[in-house]
């Protein structure tokens, strides 16, 4: 017979589901509207291909979240929640020490600065009373003969978990160093954008490789497969706005491609558990 299912706070489920909304609309805003962000985003992001990659990290945020706040209590979640918090914090300084950047001028401006002043007490007070209510007195289903991960899967997102985070530190810490690597032109501030979503999937990444536990797998697999699949189509639509760098263009393809494939094999390897429990 199942046991009890200790389901996660109201206000952590309540706040995930929100900043999902707002992933989705900012994703759409940037992938959709790549090329018009000078009117319909908070600050004017140049290449489009730019625009289009960090709308695709929104929605793969978007695919995170939501899938998240379908899960069954804090332990399936805090692989996820702590990168997510750590995108908020990362964003939050980098509108800072980017302001004069931003169109403050604007709803779309005035917007992205409350969200990310928002964003990390509500995450940290969530995951506080998350902490205080414990792990609940009986354990989900999901932990009784299920598979593990498998040493293979951990291996491969450990490795590109690992990549991502070195990556991400060189975007954020020396971003002009960054961008002489990467395959399309970036500014200071996209560079950063861009190394806080990356340091935030780095983290998922190595935090759902460490668990013992396969349900955080499945949101980690969805948010994947939409990530890498936006990221690829977005090279594919604006590709004119690649550098003349194809060794770069080559490594970031094939990375994402990889990302791709992990995420595949891990959705399929969470659904047979799941099937299974």
């Amino acid at each position: 017979m199942r046991g009890r299912v200790d389901r996660l706070s109201p206000l952590l489920r309540m706040t995930l589901i929100a900043f999902a909304g707002l992933a989705l609309t900012a994703g759409a805003l940037l992938f959709v509207g790549a090329d018009a962000t000078d009117d319909w985003f908070s600050w004017t992001i140049e290449p489009p291909l730019t625009a289009a990659a960090l709308g695709a990290f929104y929605w793969g945020a978007f695919a995170l979240l939501v899938t998240a706040a379908t899960r069954s209590g804090w332990r399936a979640v805090r692989p996820i929640v702590l990168p997510v918090l750590a995108i908020a914090i990362t964003l939050l300084v980098i509108t800072l020490i980017h302001l004069d950047r931003f169109d403050m001028d604007s709803l779309f401006g005035i917007f992205w600065l409350c969200a990310y002043i928002a964003a990390p007490p509500l995450l940290i007070a969530g995951i506080a009373l998350e902490r205080r209510r414990g792990p609940g007195r009986v354990e989900p289903p999901m932990d009784r003969g299920v598979p593990p991960l498998g040493r293979g899967l951990r291996i491969a997102l450990a490795v590109e978990g690992t990549a991502m985070l070195i990556v991400s530190a060189l975007m954020l810490l020396a971003p002009d160093t960054a961008a002489d690597f990467w395959p399309w032109a970036l500014s200071p501030l996209t560079s950063r954008a861009l190394g806080a979503f990356i340091l935030g999937v780095g983290l998922v990444a190595v935090g759902v490789a460490r668990e013992e536990w396969i349900e955080p797998l499945a949101a980690t697999a969805v948010a994947l497969i939409t990530l890498a699949s936006l990221q690829l189509l977005a090279v594919a639509i604006h590709g004119v706005d690649l550098g003349e760098d194809e060794l770069a263009t080559i490594v970031y393809v094939g990375f994402v491609a990889a990302l791709l494939a992990t995420g595949a094999y891990a959705l399929a390897r969470a659904s047979r558990a799941f099937d299974s429990s």
